[in-house]
């Protein structure tokens, strides 16, 4: 894949042309939304995809064609992060570069010495080994009854919902275990993260909420949900991927990007245990948040008839509310 590379003609008509750049980024992102098939067992997009990557590596190793064999994978694109690495294959088959497939059995001060007892002299040694995304964070985290964060997850790191943890209140992850995606615009997730986040903080402070937590059962029911999923996906081929730890995908959200997003739209607050706090001299009442009876509005002398301004009105079509024009676009939701 080559890089795109923008002419000063093609930036001038983004610069200049609001619905030009607004019609190309929704083309990108939609693009990017339209291909969730290619990581589900069976469909034909993900048929398709195994094609038509051996035929672009056949056509990139055309100079050696011998190499497709020894470099094919044994599982489906998808079931580790995609790269398009561009050059990589290329390079391989230039006349002034070696492919050695033997075992490394020691490195020395001159080099790599191979299986068969060959020295490969080198100047420079690049170790790619990656890098484990199972583990807990480096510093301490202690929920109730002073547990820290690696000793519950140290099984298995496990969440309500990519963003919560039960045993732990008022605690919230972004892009935590299950929040990556395997096709699709992280960004968007990361926003409906962070909007679900709000949602529960603005909660504590409007109801006097001391703490909340997700509850065990909860998460217990997330973890099933996302391990029925991946059953029929290329995440579960035989590769070595930082989606994975062992045999469950703990990396990747169940679904699709647009999935996430709707799944995170309406928080489930019974899906949560609640502290509430007590109001000093009189007895805990959850719906103390009621105030005195008045609003903002009328205190601080704001609009009293907001609900007629065009931004809150909403005729409801009829006979059937659900059928607005909106809801085609983003269904109705609760």
């Amino acid at each position: 894949m080559d890089s795109v590379v923008f002419s000063e003609e093609q930036k001038a008509q983004f610069r200049d042309n609001p619905q030009h750049l607004h019609d190309f980024r929704t083309k990108i992102e939609s693009s990017s939304n339209e291909v969730h098939a290619l990581t589900v067992k069976g469909t034909d997009l993900q048929k398709n995809a195994m094609k038509q990557f051996e035929q672009g590596m056949k056509e990139r190793l055309k100079k050696k064609p011998e190499y497709f064999e020894w470099l094919k994978p044994d599982f489906s694109p998808g079931c580790r992060r995609l790269t398009p690495g561009p050059g990589f294959l290329e390079a391989l088959v230039e006349d002034n570069v070696d492919f050695i497939r033997d075992h490394i059995s020691k490195i020395e001060s001159r080099g790599v010495v191979t299986a068969d007892g060959k020295l490969h002299e080198l100047d420079v040694i690049v170790c790619a080994t990656g890098f484990h995304t199972a583990a807990p964070p480096p510093f301490p985290i202690t929920g109730v009854d002073g547990k820290g964060l690696g000793e519950h997850w140290k099984d298995r790191a496990e969440t309500y919902m990519s963003l919560a943890i039960d045993e732990f209140p008022n605690f919230y992850v972004m892009l935590g275990p299950n929040a990556g995606i395997g096709t699709g615009s992280l960004t968007m997730v990361i926003e409906s993260i962070g909007d679900y986040i709000v949602k529960c903080i603005r909660k504590q402070q409007k109801e006097n909420i001391q703490s909340m937590v997700a509850k065990r059962a909860r998460v217990r029911d997330f973890t099933r949900r996302a391990d029925a999923y991946f059953k029929n996906t290329v995440f579960m081929d035989d590769c070595k991927s930082w989606y994975r730890k062992g045999d469950k995908v703990t990396g990747l959200w169940p679904g699709s990007t647009l999935h996430c997003i709707e799944a995170l739209r309406s928080p489930r607050w019974e899906d949560y245990e609640y502290e509430y706090l007590s109001e000093s001299g009189s007895e805990e009442n959850q719906l103390s948040w009621l105030g005195n009876g008045w609003t903002l509005n009328e205190l601080e002398h704001r609009d009293l008839a907001w609900y007629f301004q065009p931004g809150f009105l909403e005729m409801p079509n009829s006979p059937f509310p659900e059928e607005h024009e909106g809801f085609k676009t983003r269904a109705f939701s609760h």
